[in-house]
């Protein structure tokens, strides 16, 4: 988590620079929407400063007059972009199983019948050096494999949906494509964010009040363009919202290369009719800064050092109509060939005297061979270090254990060559009591009452876990408590595999019976278990002291 170290809330006298407003995300006759390219330029004039036109890939076998749909859609741009008034920008969808991804500026073109893999279409992407964007990131048109990183096509895929949607309402920003957003930030992705409407409907630009924010030297397709390459953008539900993260004289979606860890200042300008009800600055390590300011006009300036040499820092807004905002982030990081990303401590929920493993990626962001020294640090006590060679733009993958841990709060770091590239922090709880596994496979009796006691033994210490499949792991199991099982249901399912038994004869800590109604199979398990039979309310006093 950032200190903040300054706050300043300032409720006027907002300077902006030019912010114009887009959809990127569109359709037309040539794919599976409706009308012409032309239409759609002309019908968006009167409501945007941008349209993209994005007709899906796999329409485009079947040309016109001889003359390819992306060379068409180009002469139609061409003929609707005046400077100063509206930017007409061409390009296509690739739609695959793992997602679909926007190619902008474009007359060559792929799609998932020619390449259908990733890693195949990055390899085109690159090959041909064109501004890509990932569309709507939700299970339902898929997440990129969660947005495994390649760290040669972020150069290239530098925008990605935080909102997509057609419909009136425009509630378009949705929480699992947010959580995505900060999924791809955090497996190394240099991301700006974008909301489309993705119109397949005569409706370009009118479909809702869904805007990308474009922050851009001028109205022109170059200044527009050098934008979004820059990520110069932010997602909003609201179509004229005036908005603008920076750091000094950095934008957001900028990279800020520094020297070392100081104190760095970003600045928050809002400004609308509708009032801003709540602001969120998000971190990679969490966030840094929460506001209900109520105001229409904002100017906050804000102090954060980051932790360590790569850190990225974005703002989401609420407004209060409901409308949402998304920034582009900030990052600043430390020059290196070499970076760490996607780190997770595993498991979640680590108690005083228990292991933990930390995964990570580490990956070559150049186009040469490289080697350097990592070093893994827990608090103050090297963890591993060793010397590692990179093809170029590699990635690889590692799993650390640390020992055992004590409570409180604990921080990981990775330096690459000396320099601390990453960390992340994590809280061990106290020492448990136990770990109790309670059968539920087995038709067992009383479950519903064991599931009551199961909430008690976790608030006084316990950890209770339930087996999935069968009962043949119980490594790290203090207690077994077996139900025998109850009248009625599936006898299949109320008999002990061999390999059950097996593992209950071998397990080393206590086990405790609960007689259940089925008489027969009470007298099997009572046969086959040795252990000490209770009812509910002596499990409870023996367990509980109560």
């Amino acid at each position: 988590m950032k200190k903040l170290i300054i706050l300043l809330l300032i409720f006027s006298c907002v300077v902006f620079g030019e912010i114009y407003y887009g959809n990127l995300h569109s359709h037309t006759s040539f794919s599976d929407g409706s009308g012409t390219p032309d239409e759609a330029y002309e019908y968006a004039k009167k409501y945007l400063d941008v349209l993209a036109i994005t007709d899906h890939a796999y329409y485009f076998a079947q040309k016109i007059n001889g003359k390819t749909k992306p060379y068409l859609t180009k002469l139609a741009a061409e003929r609707h972009t005046k400077n100063g008034e509206f930017i007409a920008l061409q390009g296509f969808e690739w739609t695959a199983g793992v997602g679909h991804i926007n190619v902008y500026e474009s007359l060559e073109w792929i799609d998932r019948n020619r390449e259908g893999t990733l890693e195949g279409f990055y390899r085109w992407l690159v090959e041909h050096r064109k501004l890509a964007q990932f569309n709507h990131p939700i299970s339902k048109f898929g997440t990129f494999d969660s947005f495994r990183y390649f760290p040669e096509a972020d150069k290239y895929v530098n925008l990605i949906e935080v909102g997509n949607g057609n419909w009136a309402l425009g509630d378009v920003i949705n929480p699992e494509m947010y959580r995505n957003y900060i999924l791809a930030l955090n497996r190394g992705w240099h991301l700006g964010a974008t909301a489309g409407q993705d119109n397949h409907k005569p409706n370009w630009g009118s479909a809702n009040d869904v805007r990308t924010g474009i922050i851009a030297d001028a109205l022109t397709y170059d200044s527009i363009m050098d934008a979004l390459w820059k990520r110069h953008t932010f997602g909003s539900e609201d179509k004229n919202v005036r908005v603008l993260l920076k750091s000094g004289n950095h934008l957001m979606g900028d990279v800020v290369f520094v020297d070392e860890l100081s104190r760095k200042t970003l600045s928050l300008e809002y400004e609308d009719t509708e009032k801003l009800l709540y602001l969120a600055v998000v971190s990679q390590s969490g966030t840094v800064l929460e506001l209900w300011p109520a105001t229409e006009r904002l100017n906050l300036n804000l102090s954060v050092t980051p932790p360590d040499g790569y850190e990225w820092y974005f703002v989401y807004m609420r407004q209060m109509d409901g409308d949402k905002i998304v920034t582009s982030p900030i990052w600043f990081q430390i020059p290196s060939s070499v970076y760490v990303n996607s780190v997770r401590v595993s498991p979640e929920e680590i108690h005083d005297g228990e292991v933990a493993k930390i995964y990570f990626e580490i990956y070559n962001v150049t186009g040469e061979k490289k080697r350097v020294t990592l070093s893994i640090l827990l608090d103050d006590e090297t963890l591993r270090e060793v010397s590692q060679e990179f093809s170029p733009y590699q990635v690889k993958r590692f799993v650390v254990p640390t020992g055992a841990l004590k409570e409180g709060y604990h921080r990981v770091f990775f330096l690459v060559n000396g320099k601390t590239v990453q960390s992340v922090s994590f809280f061990v709880e106290e020492k448990l009591k136990g770990v109790i596994m309670i059968d539920t496979l087995h038709e067992n009796d009383h479950l519903e009452e064991l599931k009551v006691l199961a909430e008690e033994l976790e608030k006084t210490g316990y950890k209770v876990k339930y087996p999935k499949v069968m009962l043949k792991d119980l490594s790290g199991v203090d207690i077994l408590i077996i139900s025998t099982p109850k009248k009625g249901g599936l006898n299949f399912a109320k008999k002990l595999s061999r390999k059950e038994l097996e593992t209950i004869k071998n397990f080393k800590g206590k086990i405790y019976i609960v007689p259940g109604d089925d008489e027969e199979y009470r007298k099997t398990y009572l046969e086959q278990i040795k252990g000490e039979v209770v009812t509910i309310e002596e499990l409870r006093e023996k367990l509980l002291g109560e």
